[in-house]
């Protein structure tokens, strides 16, 4: 039987309500297309690869799936603007796997918009040090934990063990029976168990997101070693080193508060985009670019009129 490829018709457009009486969401997709527009993106995604990245940021903004995602663009006048055409839920969830032996290069474009904001209107802690500076920070993730599993159970027994509660390690090792859903591990922070990943970020002092890690939840900060050259500026739980400052004096201990920024954004936005940790990490990096978005149309806002890179 021959396979018929079936058309999808194309999008019927009206016209776009008032900005004032738009939700936050629709705001923010106004504000965002002219940005990912004029970037060089499809010389890395391919050529009409961009219709399904902003499909993934409308997965992103609105918490929902890939199937509700490809719906939106049919019922939000704004969504199907900002997309452009319709593609099929198949096709899109294609897209991720493609998006991620590239995803570190997407996120680097969107690093580059800081090269286009003017230095006098950046924020103030770009301008704290004088020399080639990245801050560094983890997030936790939390992820479904899922059904009970021998694997779930043994990690717990673990971190009981580590803390002296042999009894109960014991009785937790006896636990548990089925497999695990969601790719995670078992972690303590402050004597709170979470489970899920971990996401390590390395932020310049303009506060743009420069690269992120994904780990499992029990990845030791101390074991990060970062690409990128120059001072890393980190917390306690990181190695100290000739290139990594950990922040005890000012002007860093001021500087550590900014990375607080991006976890706060990462926290409002973040949820299991997917079972396995490489599906997570495309969406966490997607993140990354919306958020180096925002910072530069922050920037833009603060810049005269006459000065600005972009027309807002």
């Amino acid at each position: 039987m021959t396979r018929t490829l079936r058309n999808v018709p194309n999008l019927m457009y009206y016209p776009l309500p008032p900005i004032e009486d738009m939700p936050w969401r629709e705001k923010w997709l106004t504000e965002i297309k002219p940005v990912l527009d004029t970037m060089d993106l499809e010389r890395v995604l391919g050529e009409g690869a961009l219709v399904y990245l902003k499909l993934l940021v409308v997965m992103v903004l609105y918490s929902c799936s890939y199937r509700d995602a490809v719906k939106m663009v049919n019922v939000n006048v704004v969504v199907a603007w900002f997309v452009g055409r319709k593609v099929g839920k198949s096709t899109l969830h294609d897209f991720v796997g493609r998006l991620y032996g590239v995803r570190k290069k997407l996120l680097e474009i969107s690093f580059k918009l800081e090269e286009k904001c003017l230095p006098s209107y950046l924020p103030a802690s770009a301008h704290l040090v004088d020399f080639m500076a990245w801050l560094v920070d983890s997030f936790l993730l939390d992820l479904p934990p899922g059904k009970r599993s021998v694997e779930t159970f043994r990690e717990k027994a673990e971190l009981e063990r580590r803390e002296g509660n042999l009894e109960r390690a014991r009785k937790l090792l006896s636990l548990g029976r089925t497999k695990r859903r969601f790719e995670g591990r078992w972690t303590k922070k402050r004597g709170v168990s979470h489970y899920g990943l971990k996401a390590v970020a390395v932020i310049s002092v303009s506060l743009f997101v420069r690269s992120i890690t994904v780990k499992p939840a029990n990845f030791s900060d101390k074991r990060f070693k970062s690409p990128l050259k120059g001072i890393k500026i980190a917390d306690r739980g990181f190695s100290p080193s000739p290139t990594q400052l950990i922040a005890r004096e000012k002007p860093f201990t001021t500087l550590r508060v900014h990375v607080e920024f991006f976890g706060t954004y990462l926290n409002a936005f973040w949820r299991p985009y997917g079972t396995t940790t490489w599906r997570n990490d495309v969406f966490l990096h997607v993140l990354g670019v919306i958020y180096n978005i925002k910072m530069f149309l922050a920037i833009q806002r603060r810049t005269p009129p006459g000065r600005r890179a972009v027309q807002l």
